[in-house]
């Protein structure tokens, strides 16, 4: 396993289980805890804001729709992931937590009363503390309350794709699992049909751009995973391409110091030139279905590099998300944009590696990168992989899969349909949260001009027309804004419209940077945001 695992983040369990021993055992066990928090200098910061901090953002700050007042409602998350409304209480579910974490569900009342934690249970130590109970891994990429169900995509010890239903009583059952997520992408949104009932997710590709390359020893799993490669729905035919890098494994007694990868093969394998399908029919860069109680999940599209965010229309129309690849590892993608499609009827193909977000040919002049960066691949330029015609993949139709497309590296995420009551504009708009670029890493250690996304944008569906919806008026996030106002948006990574209150939410992930490869998150800087309409603000603090 990878990745921090921080000492803040297990404060707020920690803290939680002290007190949970403290409310059987009487003041002793009050006096451990406070000796504990006073000795480990950790207190939870995740709190719900004071009625002063709910102020209305002024729009000198940020910029929103008329007709509605931004608020802050909650901060001193973490690496905030995913959210989702739980009529017990009623309440909002908030999960934090990166990779190599065990994650946290946090209960925030609606009604502004304390936050509690959902998950792990109370009573129970965090990671690294030793005990046989259950764990999850993170990132949790979505969530949704189903008959009472806490239901969750995440990683098991193994670095798994796994979907999970929690109870309010501790306790856990396995919807499905054995996603290939050991590699870049995991398990991202769960959404309800609203027809079936079915949950629909996302897994994203091991790879950047379908070999794996030194990137992948950067981001960390490939030292842990050596065999993890892209795994396809079906057999496919390469068209024989070979890729040369660095090879972080080579030594002495090691191998050469030049690693020869193939596209959907293991770091340093170049031998294959049919690739077999997913035994198992749960190959990554894929949209599936599954039945909440559990069962086979079923592939509805593929080829697809990264799917954040999945949300139904009213006529149970899925749409989903997609980013795009970056200029990056051993075959760099330039400008590849994100994009926002829906899903027709049957498993189509969606192009990747071979086709742009966008749905165009990736041979194309725009998505080359510098010259210097693709000729120590062994080649002059960026070229398809896959022999189409052999391996039976029709070229993705752009004219009837995509709906709207987004600024390379802007980070397309979760999302959710604008209700109709808020402005007969709105009707039929989907809200897509931009959670910015990772840059530098992303873009090939080439620094950005200007921040990419970092934005809650609506896209008019009927004219596929995208429109900003919130954004601070400088166009920087809060880190990179003089004076760090608090009232700023960061990275915003998920946003729920139909709250039972009648307030949307909007969840910000805080200050992320990739640093050596691996994204680092700054303690207590992610936020929820209240977005009120004007006929019920009156009802909120001033």
């Amino acid at each position: 396993m990878f990745g921090a695992v921080w000492v803040r983040r297990s404060c707020g369990v920690i803290a939680t289980a002290f007190l949970s021993a403290a409310s059987r055992r009487g003041a002793v066990a009050g006096t451990a805890l406070g000796i504990f928090l006073g000795l480990t200098g950790c207190t939870p910061t995740e709190r719900v804001a004071t009625p002063d901090e709910q102020h209305v953002i002024d729009r000198k700050f940020v910029e929103y729709p008329a007709g509605f007042e931004l608020r802050r409602f909650a901060t001193g998350f973490t690496a905030a992931t995913a959210m989702a409304f739980d009529p017990e209480g009623p309440s909002l579910l908030v999960a934090e937590g990166e990779r190599g974490d065990e994650p946290l569900i946090w209960r925030v009342p609606l009604n502004g009363g304390k936050i509690s934690l959902f998950y792990p249970a109370a009573g129970r130590l965090p990671l690294p503390f030793p005990t046989p109970a259950w764990r999850m891994f993170g990132p949790i990429g979505g969530m949704v309350v189903v008959d009472g169900k806490v239901i969750v995509t995440h990683r098991d010890e193994n670095g798994m794709g796994v979907i999970t239903a929690l109870d309010r009583k501790g306790g856990h059952k396995t919807i499905v699992a054995g996603f290939p997520t050991q590699g870049d992408g995991g398990l991202t949104d769960l959404a309800v049909n609203p027809l079936s009932g079915e949950l629909w997710f996302g897994c994203g590709t091991a790879t950047n751009s379908g070999v794996v390359g030194i990137d992948n020893w950067a981001e960390g799993w490939l030292r842990v995973h050596p065999d993890v490669h892209d795994i396809p729905w079906h057999d496919i035919e390469l068209l024989g391409y070979k890729f040369q890098s660095v090879n972080p494994f080579a030594g002495i007694f090691g191998p050469a110091d030049v690693a020869v990868t193939a596209p959907f093969q293991v770091f340093n394998q170049s031998f294959a030139i049919r690739i077999f399908g997913s035994p198992v029919q749960k190959p990554g860069g894929a949209i599936y279905s599954v039945s909440p109680t559990g069962g086979i999940a079923t592939v509805k599209a593929h080829g697809i590099h990264n799917p954040r965010g999945i949300a139904f229309n009213e006529y149970g129309t899925a749409y989903f998300t997609n980013d795009g690849m970056e200029m990056r590892g051993a075959r760099p993608i330039k400008d590849d944009p994100d994009a926002l499609y829906h899903v027709p009827p049957g498993q189509a193909w969606f192009g990747w590696p071979d086709f742009s977000a966008t749905l165009e040919p990736i041979g194309d002049a725009k998505y080359q990168p510098p010259q210097e960066m693709i000729a120590r691949t062994g080649y002059p330029e960026v070229r398809p992989l896959i022999d189409r015609g052999a391996s039976g993949l029709t070229p993705p139709s752009r004219d009837t899969l995509l709906e709207a497309a987004f600024p390379s590296l802007s980070g397309a995420g979760k999302m959710d349909f604008a209700p109709a009551a808020w402005n007969k504009e709105y009707h039929g708009s989907v809200l897509i949260t931009l959670s910015g670029d990772r840059s530098p890493f992303a873009s090939g250690g080439i620094k950005l001009p200007r921040p990419v996304g970092f934005k809650i944008v609506r896209v008019d569906l009927d004219r596929h027309a995208v429109h900003d919806f919130i954004r601070n008026t400088s166009g920087l996030p809060r880190s990179s804004t003089p004076g760090y106002n608090l009232d700023l948006i960061e990275r915003p990574v998920d946003v729920k419209c139909y709250g039972p209150d009648g307030v949307a939410y909007i969840l910000d992930m805080g200050r992320m940077e990739v640093r050596n490869g691996r994204e680092r998150y700054e303690t207590g800087t992610a936020q929820i945001y209240r977005l009120v309409p004007v006929k019920e603000a009156t009802t909120q603090p001033k």
